[in-house]
């Protein structure tokens, strides 16, 4: 006997739809449409490893990864317009399935680094640095630019992209005595908060490391968790702050 489809719930249904943004993941189709007064749903909830496999996509299938063992998983579905969902089903090429679980392991990952957003905080006074860094113009020309970023290299390995790292490399050079002044300003108020402001930064990083990311995701995720607890307008500011912590040692040894 098959594996019986699940019906999931409205729930699930908001839930798997909010993660590819309410369109279609492989053709950007809206997966509602306005007819009259009325919302009508306009997608089918797809399999990405199949329900009930052929013997053909047994053998296709065998050698791939998986996202779950379980077929109706959350982790295996993915909502798909009923245009795409009938021609990934007829006929299902190898090509095809790993581009639905990239698409779909992207998006699981996704909603991990947003709970880990949630769980980990970092102090509020870090949102003044980066409001300082777009403001304070004459503040940011006092002090040297020359400031030679040595230890990057032996830091940076080939998981980061090439203009990652000279984007990185361009912010220790022109920043870093700028953001370790504002940290050392703090602790005259306050004392040891740069310092716990480094072990919020170094216990996130650790946590990325140790979930397996490369040097290319944390620095990514670790820019995403900064901007978004001090709602930064753009990303430059918390990428200026992570290169930062590159440099000072909190983030890769």
């Amino acid at each position: 006997m098959g594996n019986k489809r699940k019906n999931y719930s409205e729930a699930q249904n908001v839930y798997l739809v909010s993660q590819v943004s309410g369109l279609c993941p492989l053709c950007d189709e809206p997966l509602f449409y306005d007819k009259g007064r009325r919302t009508y749903k306009n997608y089918e909830i797809a399999h990405i490893y199949p329900l009930n496999p052929t013997g053909d996509e047994v053998e296709l299938l065998k050698n791939e990864d998986r996202l779950s063992e379980d077929v109706n998983s959350e982790d295996n579905v993915i909502p798909l317009c009923e245009i795409c969902h009938g021609k990934f089903d007829k006929p299902r090429t190898v090509e095809e399935y790993r581009q639905l679980f990239n698409l779909k392991k992207e998006l699981i990952e996704r909603a991990e680094q947003e709970l880990l957003w949630k769980q980990y905080n970092i102090e509020g006074e870090i949102s003044q640095i980066i409001e300082a860094l777009y403001q304070n113009t004459e503040e940011l020309d006092e002090f040297d630019i020359n400031y030679a970023p040595k230890k990057l290299d032996q830091k940076l390995n080939d998981t980061m992209l090439r203009p990652t790292k000279r984007k990185i490399r361009n912010n220790v050079r022109d920043y870093f005595v700028f953001i370790r002044t504002k940290l050392s300003d703090f602790d005259k108020s306050n004392p040891d908060l740069s310092e716990m402001i480094s072990g919020q930064i170094k216990i996130y990083y650790l946590k990325q490391k140790r979930s397996g990311h490369d040097q290319q995701a944390i620095f990514e995720n670790i820019v995403s968790w900064i901007r978004r607890k001090t709602r930064a307008g753009s990303s430059d500011g918390a990428e200026i702050l992570a290169s930062f912590f590159i440099q000072n040692c909190e983030v890769f040894e």
